[in-house]
């Protein structure tokens, strides 16, 4: 298989990649600002069945819990949220 250069296949999302000391990198964004620490598993409980509870740690599922995020529906149907809380 030929090496091929990203200019040679890039043609309309060519803004989006940008070079550096030689080597092609794509330019991303986070979108999660509720968790802003490293985390590398996610836990997920259902206590009631109008919440549910992500548990952000790192180090895996027994690793360091570094944020927890507590969703609360307004019913059991989970069409409304009511609450959003961080921990």
């Amino acid at each position: 298989m030929a090496n091929i250069e990203p200019h040679e296949f890039i043609t309309a999302d060519w803004a989006k990649f940008s070079k550096q000391e030689g080597e092609y990198f794509v330019k991303t964004t986070t979108n999660n600002t509720l968790v802003k620490e490293k985390f590398d598993y996610i836990g997920i409980a259902y206590p009631t069945s109008s919440s549910e509870v992500y548990t952000y740690k790192l180090g895996g599922s027994s690793g360091t819990t570094v944020a927890t995020i507590t969703i609360t529906y307004v019913d059991s149907t989970k069409a409304q949220v009511s609450s959003i809380a961080r921990t």
